[in-house]
């Protein structure tokens, strides 16, 4: 009655590209009553693209997009990629910063011969007395703030698409009664732009990995227990406390091992998918006992007389 129909369960997800490590992923998907879930390679293709270059001292666009580059150059991070790939469609000349030193949620620091360079969001300019003041941040998408020895020289604004099936998953979601949010580390302009196309119900942004699990305590607390879905590194430890973790099956081997279960084809509907397929297989669990213990009422006095 409950063995085979957890079994059935797994392989009916397999099919769809829902691979679940196990039945009790299953059985915990049933109590889930809100889905939190990053923004970088989830709800958006992770595919970013230089959109602005805004210089604020003496630098040109191209030396200011140069430097970040440089500082970008053995990231592997979807931002830093973007940057090191339009530097390189203009043609630029890079070169590797004597250290790096990444500074996980906020940038990197970089040292040239020529001094230091801090490449990243507003967070890591605070850390480090960084006067960000020439920095409008009112547009649309995510800043990285470009600071050399001190001294704020520029940045550059990144913006990333929604992916086509978001929006459908979020209404799917919403469907099945669960309340939805998401966590990212961007701005918060960006993160709103994002939130408002999906009609997603809560926004945290500017989070720091650390932050994401006060961020999921906070939201289990409101609403019960959490399925959070992501795809990167920072992820893992959400993935590893939520109710339920789900990643997505193009994204960091980390994230793939933290979770419970796995989206093969990175489509954010699966995780609806997923859900439904819990429900159907506990239904089917008790449909299973029902009739067992009825048959054993009615045919173990039968076969006693």
């Amino acid at each position: 009655s409950v063995p085979l129909a957890f079994f059935s369960g797994i392989g009916a997800g397999s099919k769809k590209g829902i691979l679940f490590k196990g039945g009790l992923a299953i059985e915990a998907l049933k109590d889930v009553r809100a889905v939190a879930m990053d923004k970088t390679g989830t709800i958006t293709k992770g595919d970013f693209a230089v959109q602005k270059i805004v210089s604020v001292n003496y630098l040109t666009e191209k030396q200011l997009l140069t430097i970040a580059a440089d500082c970008e150059i053995s990231s592997t991070h979807p931002i830093g990629q973007s940057i090191i790939k339009e530097a390189k469609e203009q043609n630029l000349s890079l070169k590797e910063p004597k250290e790096i030193r990444e500074i996980s949620g906020k940038g990197i620091c970089a040292e040239f011969p020529e001094g230091t360079v801090l490449c990243g969001n507003v967070s890591l300019m605070e850390m480090n007395g960084v006067d960000y003041g020439a920095y409008a941040g009112k547009e649309s998408g995510t800043a990285v703030l470009v600071a050399a020895d001190g001294k704020l020289e520029g940045y550059l604004i990144i913006d990333d698409a929604v992916k086509e099936d978001s929006c459908a998953a979020v209404r799917e979601m919403k469907k099945e009664g669960l309340f939805t949010a998401m966590l990212t580390g961007d701005a918060p302009g960006a993160a709103r732009t994002v939130a408002e196309e999906t009609e997603i119900d809560e926004v945290h942004a500017q989070l720091l990995p650390e932050n994401k699990l006060e961020a999921l305590k906070s939201i289990r607390k409101a609403h019960g227990a959490v399925m959070y879905v992501g795809d990167g590194i920072n992820d893992a430890p959400v993935l590893t406390r939520a109710d339920v973790g789900i990643a997505i099956g193009a994204g960091t081997d980390v994230a793939i091992e933290s979770a419970d279960i796995v989206l093969m084809k990175n489509d954010l509907l699966d995780a609806v998918g997923a859900v439904r397929l819990s429900k159907a297989v506990i239904r089917n669990i008790k449909e299973n006992l029902f009739w067992a213990f009825f048959y054993n009422i009615i045919g173990i006095p039968l076969a006693a007389g």
